[in-house]
């Protein structure tokens, strides 16, 4: 993508933004109707890259502020960006992914545990850690990121997966009620008029190559079309479709695309607040009944810093400065309730709201300055991560059962995010030491108080430990376990 360089007093428009737009198609792609399908989904992907577009420049500071233009004393005339989209973005990125995301067994089994840490190496040596932290990255940014997975070559690192643009690569979903993967595409751009369209079915790969993409691809204006032909069919040896999408929420919006309004008005205020700060000082001054020494004009005042006036006939001569200065208390009242309510919207804590009080607990401090909320966004969007990991973990484990022979199966695991586990952690002691002289099982005394994200696993793990301080049998933990990890299932 080329950099946009905007000149002051040219305005930035925004398009459409209410999420982007889930792409549907009821064909299946064969070599005689591609390039008539193609074109058709191409056209509501041109209208999530324009709105994508917008928003990777406004996270970078690309925003309507920068073209703000000033009527009355144009020579002042200060544009101020506060780039709290970034802030947002950089908040959620590190909440969400506190630690990179891991497998867990949901079975006690050790074989199957052996398997779930083979597969955590694979894991890593795919460089998946490093992808998800782009791809939630995207779609914290733009509401949607695309991860691409294939297989390689190599014996040590048999899997590698990337982060593709999602202004450059988009899904296809059927419209059965489970919206599975049709096919997708993966644009590359061959030469300054032309594309390589990679377009994915589970069965084949189709590389056509031609058309256009006008200012998605460039700055300029859009390209004149060049001819559209399907350049090779081949098989797709994979069986799945490599490509798999993801979304920040069910409305596929950015985290911060709900507050521009919100975000462009506290640019304006604060612009608005230098520029009467810079006007205080530059007052004008307004001259009544002078009559100045020859000579004299406002160039001149302004460099002598005095003048000598004289009346002229009965009328007493004035000569003074126009000063009427912003109130900042005021001001900062608008600005603070303006930065209040983006956090507010975006599930955002907030590190002034509500003051300190002694009597404060750890969990009414959490309450009240929003990190319980900030949870609560990030748990919601940790569901819809899982919804669509699992279809990456189909291949995965696709591949590795193939190139491998790792044996596992996709019932064997599940994604696992570490995130606040000793956050209040006296509180959650406490609550699980009163939920242990109930008479409650390991399990469910962990996982009720918040002391373990995974509590099967954590009992399994601690065997030896959870049986000495339950003052309960090997098998009786054994049965608990199986009894959780049954309802889980």
């Amino acid at each position: 993508m080329s950099e946009i360089v905007i000149e002051q007093n040219e305005k930035v428009i925004a398009p459409p933004l209410l999420g982007r737009l889930n792409i549907y198609s009821n064909t299946p792609l064969d070599e005689q109707n591609i390039i008539a399908e193609l074109s058709k989904v191409m056209a509501n992907h041109i209208v999530n890259v324009t709105a994508i577009e917008y928003l990777y420049w406004y996270r970078r500071g690309l925003q309507p502020i920068l073209g703000k233009i000033k009527d009355v004393r144009p020579e002042i005339n200060h544009i101020v960006v506060e780039n709290h989209a970034d802030e947002i973005v950089g908040f959620k990125n590190g909440y969400f992914l506190t630690q990179p995301a891991f497998y867990i067994s949901r079975n006690k089994d050790e074989g199957i545990t052996d398997k779930v840490k083979q597969l955590n190496e694979y894991l890593y040596l795919s460089g998946k850690n490093e992808v998800d932290n782009k791809v939630v990255d995207w779609f914290h940014t733009a509401g949607t990121g695309i991860l691409y997975v294939t297989p390689t070559d190599s014996d040590e690192i048999p899997v590698k997966v990337y982060a593709l643009d999602p202004r450059s690569a988009f899904v296809v979903y059927d419209l059965t009620p489970a919206h599975e993967p049709l096919y997708a595409v993966n644009i590359v751009l061959a030469n300054d008029k032309e594309c390589i369209f990679d377009v994915y079915t589970k069965t084949k790969k189709y590389t056509v190559k031609g058309g256009y993409l006008g200012k998605m691809i460039s700055n300029g204006e859009p390209f004149e079309a060049t001819p559209v032909s399907l350049e090779r069919v081949e098989p797709n040896p994979l069986g799945f479709i490599p490509m798999v999408e993801y979304h920040y929420n069910s409305v596929n919006m950015g985290a911060f695309e709900s507050v521009i309004p919100l975000l462009d008005a506290i640019n304006e205020t604060m612009s608005d607040r230098i520029d009467g700060i810079d006007q205080f000082i530059q007052s004008l001054a307004i001259a009544i009944n002078c009559d100045f020494e020859e000579g004299v004009t406002a160039n001149t005042i302004r460099q002598a810093g005095m003048i000598t006036i004289k009346s002229v006939g009965d009328n007493k001569a004035d000569f003074k400065i126009l000063s009427e200065q912003l109130d900042q208390g005021q001001t900062q009242v608008l600005v603070d309730y303006l930065y209040q309510q983006v956090l507010t919207i975006c599930g955002m804590p907030s590190t002034t709201k509500g003051g300190t009080s002694t009597s404060d607990t750890g969990a009414a401090v959490l309450y009240r300055d929003g990190w319980y909320q900030a949870d609560t966004f990030a748990r919601n969007t940790e569901d819809l991560f899982k919804e669509a990991n699992r279809r990456f973990d189909e291949i995965f484990i696709s591949i590795l059962n193939r190139k491998k022979g790792l044996g596992i199966k996709l019932s064997d695991f599940e994604l696992q995010f570490v995130r606040n586990e000793t956050a209040n952690l006296l509180v959650k002691t406490q609550g699980a030491l009163n939920l242990k002289e109930l008479g409650l099982s390991p399990e469910i005394t962990l996982a009720k108080s918040g002391v373990s994200n995974d509590p099967v696993a954590d009992v399994a793990n601690s065997r030896p430990y959870i049986e000495n301080a339950w003052n309960i049998k090997p098998q009786e933990v054994d049965e608990n376990i199986n009894e959780v990890s049954e309802r889980t299932l």
